[in-house]
Order: structure tokens, then C-alpha cells, then sequence
């Protein structure tokens, strides 16, 4: 998409049809530009294309989009109701676009006069059904040359649809050169390239990360419209794929309870990702943010874990401590509202349940507690296969009155880099569009990795420090710190020159601030302790047999590790197969 959000200005037709385009999957190669500035136009002193989309191997087309309350065609004569020139035939405005797209090509010498340039008024306001064609043999246009609202579903279609007809018909016209296969991808690159130039200098790296900041803040904020309708509901839980906002909704929806007076509750059972809930939820006297991990030794009044304590106690014996004290003494509760996050991952383990149903329940003196949850099923990679629970119905049952909220569109992680992702590993995620757009970054790759894997992570590191900050990329592994490629590299007593810069810039995720390696370093981990977070760009390592054969000594489920791992990423995915 150029640009990769509406122009300023851009009425309600125009933004219908891009959002179209943007939410489109399977058209990575495509180029969709929208309001084209056409200032050396052959018929007037200046115009616009609303959209001219290139499909490589096709051809392209020119849109015109029209939102009218009302459209009659008469002797010839157009008439659009409430738009600017309702008595100005659509298909001018398209024609006048592309006999000044054609001179510029020409002069640019990029036309070889045989590209397919199809045209389109699409009526963005209108429904097909409501269109009756008492003309279909008129000579000024097409039918297929019109589209109408009911073509925004699936705005691939239609294009395809347009540019197959005026195949049709203009391939069998003599005297007509005519050849899509002109429309090689390095063509139909050179086009876009010519019609909406770049300039060098002036943009920095710091500039387009405050641009994707922007855009993903102005998104997130976009899903709020979801807990207006949802507001009168005291028991929600929001489940989607990764992505999709859970997260923001959960710990908006916190502040929001907290805001209200409500002594409020927000925990996950990933250390690192409380630590941001922890941030979340700073100053505000009525909101606790903290680890379920913390929240259990509060309650069973136990100063710290024992060292080196076995699955058991965090799953089992510690939740159950704290529930006897709970029952013993309510006051250790006392929540008005409980916010969980990633609950999957709390899911499978019924004593941890149990003591957040007994939080919820109400005293002698209070109602019940609000409960929100967020979940993703396929994230549960903390626990063997055979013990994963299906979250919405654990929090269902253990929560009476809980509405299901789901959520399909990622805000996230750009299309390219979800669709190579699904292709990676030959399922479909669960996404029903992508919100997030980008026009300088983006995709995912398959690095050789040869005989030095270390070699290869020091390569794509050096690729992915050219368009990111070294805090916004990410070394992940399947495996713990000592199995993990890098974890192997630190603890060598040799190691080479890519290995000595290597160890320069790397800082482990679990590091704190206070530590020898400057924050603003490379961090690196497991999958499994970045659950929850992200980072524009990730370095996934160890991705093959031995990964594999880690997942079923393990009893993990190996597309849910490299699920979760490859969706840690917003913009770009490195992969290092061994």
C-alpha cells in the first residue's frame, strides 16, 4: 500500500476501499496506490487516480471511487446524487488518469505500449442489487466496469475479475497490442517506483520507527470500540491469535475498573510479561499489577520460592497453600475486579484456577468479582501437550456469566510476515485481516546457516541492525539459556571474531538494567520466556531436528513453539534452521 494509511483528506469511499485493499490476504506482490497527485495531466491543469493497482503478470487498473446516495445513467448522461460534479461522468475522471499515466510512462521511457491499463468506478455506497442495467449494450463502458459495496469483501476478486475481462476483450481486438506478460515483476516495480518516486535523504532509522509507532498506538487504540460495546458486561474473556490486541484490551479494561474505584487485580503467570503489567500499572493506587507467581506467595504469606523448587510447587503445592490461608482469611483477596492475562497458560492447572475462583467469589458483604481474561489456545507451550485445557472453557466454568469477545484482526505483525509465516508452517493462524501496514519493512526469511550457525546469527544480525534500534530485535531459541545456540557460543572458551562481536552486543532478556551489558542491547532467550511480549524484528535459532527432537523429549507441541516464536515479530522474522 502507498501510502501505507489514507491520504489526508480522503473521504469515506476512498477510506472503504482502502481498508479493502489493506485487510486483502495473498497479494503480497500487488501495489495498491492510493490518491495519486496527478500534476502533468494531458487534459486539465492537474488531477488524481484514487487507486491504481499493479498486479504483476495482469496488468493494472485505474479506480475511480464514488460513494452517491443515488446513480442514473440516461441517454448517455450520468447523475450522482450529493457529489461534487454530480452531472460528470465518473469514467472521464478515470480516462483523463490514464492518458496521463501512459504519457508519463512514455516519457520516462518505461511503456511498452502493450500493459493492460484497465478501468473501474466502484460505488462504494451502492449495493449490486440495487443496480439495474437497462443499457448492457452500450457503447461508452462496460458492466464489469463498475463495482459496488458489496465488492469490498473481497476487493482480490474484483480486480482479478476486471483485468481477466479486459483481457478477454481486448485480446481478441486487431489493431490493439495488447500483452499482460509484459507485467513482469520487475516492471510493474519500475512503474510503482516512477509514479510515486522516494527521496534519499532526510528519513532516518529514528523516523520510521516513530511512524510504525504511531501507527501501531493509533491501531491499538482503534480496538477500544470493542469494550464500548462490550461495556455492560462484567465477565469477558477475549481470545484470538497473537497479535490481535488482547493484551491492551485486558490492561485498558484494568485501568478503566481501577479509574471507576474498583480495587483491581492484574497478573499473568509469564515473569518477564508482568513485569510490563507491572509498568502498566504504576501510580494508580487502586490497580495491583503483579506475577501470579507473586500474587500466590503474598496470599500463603511466604517471603520467596525455594531454591531450585520443582514444577510442583508453582502448579500445586504453592497455589494450595495459599488458598487454605485465602479461605482462612478473605481480607488477603478482597478484589473487585480480576484482570488475567494469557490465562492459557493458567488453564491446565486447576489448583492456580481454584484460587482465582475463590478471589472472585463474593463475601458476605460484596457482589461478585468483574473478571477479565485474555487468551490464545495455541500458546500454551509451558506444559506437555496432554495437560493443555481450552481456556475459554475452563474461564466459562470457573467464571459464571463470562462473555466471549473474539478477536481476528491483527494490529501486530504486517501481512507479509503472517502469510510467510502460515506458509512456514503450512497452517493458517486464525486471522481474518491485517490492520497493521507498512511500506519500508516487513517479510520473513530462511538464512542458510552452513557450518558456523554463529557466523550466520552474527549475518542477519548485521542485516536487521540497518532498519531496527538493537532494543527492538530479539535472539530466541526453543531451548533454555544453555542449550540455545547463543547460550552454547557465551559459554565457550573460544570463540571467533564474528563470536566476539557477537558477545558484545547481545544482552539476555532476564538481565536487569543494573547489569554489565547496556540496555539498549540485542536481548536474547527461550520462546517460552518472551511469551507475551514482542519486538519489531526476531532471530529464531535452533529451528530443526534438534528443536524437534527437544519438543517431544518435552512433550511440547513444536508448531505452537515456533508459532509463538514467529509471532513475537511485528515487521521482520529471520529464521536459522539447523
Amino acid at each position: 500500500m502507498i501510502p501505507a494509511r489514507p491520504r489526508s483528506g480522503a473521504n469515506g469511499s476512498e477510506r472503504r476501499v482502502f481498508d479493502a485493499f489493506a485487510g486483502a490476504r495473498g497479494i503480497d506482490d500487488w501495489v495498491v496506490i492510493h490518491g495519486l497527485q496527478i500534476r502533468r495531466h494531458v487534459g486539465q491543469f492537474q488531477g488524481e487516480a484514487d487507486f491504481i493497482v499493479i498486479v504483476p503478470g495482469h496488468g493494472m487498473v485505474v479506480i475511480e471511487a464514488k460513494s452517491p446516495e443515488y446513480v442514473e445513467y440516461r441517454d448517455g448522461e450520468w447523475t450522482l446524487d450529493r457529489v461534487p460534479n454530480p452531472g460528470k461522468s465518473p469514467f472521464d475522471q478515470v480516462d483523463g488518469a490514464v492518458r496521463s499515466l501512459r504519457g508519463f510512462l512514455k516519457s520516462r521511457e518505461l511503456l511498452a505500449g502493450s500493459e493492460p491499463i484497465a478501468r473501474l468506478v466502484w460505488f462504494t455506497s451502492l449495493g449490486r442489487h440495487l443496480f439495474e442495467n437497462r443499457s448492457p449494450g452500450d457503447m461508452q463502458f462496460f458492466e464489469w466496469e463498475l463495482a459496488f459495496r458489496d465488492d469490498l469483501r473481497d476487493p482480490v476478486a474484483l480486480v482479478e475479475h476486471v483485468l481477466a475481462e479486459h483481457d478477454a476483450w481486448y485480446a481478441a481486438v486487431e489493431g490493439v497490442d495488447h500483452d499482460p506478460s509484459v507485467m513482469t515483476p520487475e516492471h510493474s516495480d519500475a512503474i510503482a517506483r516512477a509514479l510515486v518516486g522516494d527521496f534519499a535523504g532526510g528519513r532516518t532509522a529514528a523516523d520510521r520507527k516513530l511512524e510504525r509507532r504511531d501507527d501501531e498506538e493509533k491501531l491499538l487504540k482503534s480496538q477500544r470500540v470493542l469494550l464500548d460495546a462490550v461495556a455492560r458486561n462484567s465477565r469477558l474473556c477475549f481470545e484470538g491469535p497473537a497479535g490481535t490486541g488482547k493484551s491492551y484490551l485486558l490492561t485498558s479494561l484494568a485501568k478503566t475498573w481501577a479509574a471507576e474505584g474498583a480495587r483491581t487485580l492484574l497478573t499473568c503467570w509469564n515473569l518477564l510479561m508482568a513485569d510490563e503489567l507491572v509498568a502498566a500499572g504504576r501510580h494508580r493506587p487502586t490497580l495491583e499489577a503483579m506475577s501470579l507467581n507473586a500474587l500466590l506467595l503474598r496470599i500463603a504469606g511466604v517471603e520467596k520460592n525455594p531454591d531450585d523448587a520443582p514444577r510442583g510447587w508453582y502448579e500445586q503445592e504453592l497455589p494450595r497453600l495459599a488458598l487454605e490461608r485465602l479461605r482462612a482469611d478473605p481480607s488477603l483477596g478482597g478484589y473487585d475486579a480480576i484482570c488475567i492475562d494469557e490465562f492459557q497458560d493458567v488453564a491446565g492447572f486447576p489448583d492456580v484456577v481454584a484460587l482465582l475462583r475463590e478471589l472472585a467469589e463474593p463475601s458476605a458483604a460484596s457482589a461478585p468479582a468483574r473478571v477479565a481474561v485474555a487468551a490464545d489456545p495455541r500458546q500454551q507451550i509451558l506444559r506437555p501437550a496432554e495437560t493443555h485445557a481450552d481456556p475459554w472453557a475452563v474461564a466459562s466454568e470457573s467464571f459464571p456469566g463470562m462473555v466471549h469477545v473474539a478477536m481476528r484482526q491483527s494490529v501486530r505483525q504486517v501481512r507479509a510476515l503472517s502469510s510467510a509465516a502460515e506458509e512456514l508452517l503450512g497452517r493458517r493462524f486464525g486471522y481474518t485481516g491485517h490492520r497493521l501496514v507498512s511500506n519500508d519493512v516487513g517479510g520473513m526469511r530462511v538464512d542458510r546457516v552452513g557450518d558456523s550457525p554463529t557466523s550466520a546469527l552474527a549475518g542477519a544480525l548485521r542485516d536487521l541492525l540497518q532498519q531496527h534500534p538493537a532494543h527492538d530485535i530479539v535472539v530466541l531459541s526453543p531451548f533454555g539459556e544453555r542449550r540455545s545456540l547463543v547460550g552454547r557460543m557465551l559459554a565457550s572458551p573460544h570463540f571467533t571474531k564474528d563470536e566476539k562481536w557477537l558477545r558484545a552486543q547481545l544482552r539476555h532478556v532476564g538481565d536487569t538494567p543494573d547489569d554489565a551489558r547496556p540496555k539498549g542491547a540485542v536481548r536474547w532467550g527461550s520462546i517460552g520466556k518472551f511469551k507475551g511480549l514482542d519486538a519489531e524484528a526476531v532471530i529464531l535459532t535452533d529451528i530443526g531436528d534438534d528443536g524437534l527432537a527437544f519438543a517431544k523429549e518435552t512433550g511440547l507441541p513444536w508448531f505452537d513453539l515456533l508459532y509463538v516464536g514467529l509471532t513475537r515479530a511485528k515487521y521482520r522474522c529471520v529464521v536459522l534452521p539447523n
